[in-house]
């Protein structure tokens, strides 16, 4: 008899932990997951891989002569073998409100390997940017067509700042480096931002209100905003819908 007590017992988180499962898959079919995900608000991007960064372009204009180091293999996939946009660095996702948003906290971008990092912002007015050279040689960067931030050499291991009050599309270049380009868009509206992953997670945590939501690449929107999203500060949202940012955004 004790055997057999033991056995039922046993078997009763079976019966428990069934429903639980069925309940969340459940909700898994909503557009929209409140209170049970993690504080923040939680989404993901696709579709980078149809976008292509205007340097590339550049470099394989006949007239530019340009050159590349990437030998084609027959044993890596077609898709693998195409310059495309790096998510985790050239895409930003943006929150914006109804109101004028407030100034960003100070954000750093990487001047390394020929590349800036991120290489699109976009942040309030009164925003600012510390460029933080990690290479062993210097960088001049400047900023186009605004001689109040001209040409000045960033020594190695060292930063330069930059601040946007101006609204609208700033760029940054290098002297030096031409695929080092750097572009912010200046909003009022701007609330938070984030980078995504490298597979294309994002994440921010924002006051309650009522946000739209928008990917830039290279300072300009792509693919289409997500409007109209409830957030409560107290409580995690996960978007079900990702933001498409290539191609057919339906």
């Amino acid at each position: 008899m004790s055997d057999a007590k033991r056995t039922s017992g046993a078997r009763r988180p079976t019966r428990i932990i069934v429903p639980l499962l069925v309940g969340a898959l459940t909700l898994g079919a909503a557009p929209l997951l409140a209170g049970g995900a993690p504080p923040g608000l939680h989404g993901k991007v696709v579709g980078w891989e149809k976008l292509v960064s205007q340097t590339y372009v550049d470099a394989t204009r006949p007239e530019t002569h340009g050159y590349t180091w990437r030998e084609p293999s027959p044993t890596v996939k077609q898709d693998f073998r195409k310059l495309t946009a790096n998510v985790s660095r050239d895409v930003c996702v943006v929150a914006f409100g109804s109101g004028s948003g407030q100034p960003h906290e100070p954000v750093v971008v990487k001047v390394t390997g020929g590349r800036a990092t991120p290489s699109t912002l976009v942040l309030a007015p009164g925003s600012r940017i510390s460029f933080q050279n990690q290479d062993p040689f210097e960088h001049v960067l400047y900023e186009v067509n605004n001689s109040a931030w001209g040409a000045n050499p960033t020594a190695p291991k060292s930063t330069r700042e930059w601040m946007g009050t101006a609204p609208g599309r700033h760029v940054i270049r290098d002297q030096f480096f031409p695929s080092i380009v750097m572009y912010v868009v200046i909003e009022p509206a701007a609330v938070e931002l984030d980078i995504p992953d490298r597979e294309g997670a994002f994440s921010m945590v924002l006051p309650t209100g009522d946000f739209t939501f928008k990917a830039y690449f290279e300072g300009k929107q792509v693919g289409r905003e997500m409007a109209s999203v409830h957030v409560m500060a107290d409580r995690g949202l996960e978007l079900r819908d990702p933001l498409v940012l290539g191609g057919d955004s339906k």
